[in-house]
């Protein structure tokens, strides 16, 4: 089971860890690094939160 990270005080949601690249399947990464592509290529307004950690 991940591991869940704590949330501020006051919020009834846990945080998930998001996945590593490394830990991404090819058909994972591929589609990534099309979505990330695809955000610089139209300046961020397509998939604008990509990159949100």
């Amino acid at each position: 089971m991940p591991e869940v990270k704590d949330t501020a005080q006051g919020s009834a949601a846990t945080v998930a860890p998001s996945m590593k690249f490394k830990d991404m399947s090819v058909l994972q990464k591929l589609t990534f690094i099309g979505k990330a592509t695809l955000c610089v290529l139209t300046f961020g307004f397509a998939f604008p939160n990509i990159f949100m950690d």
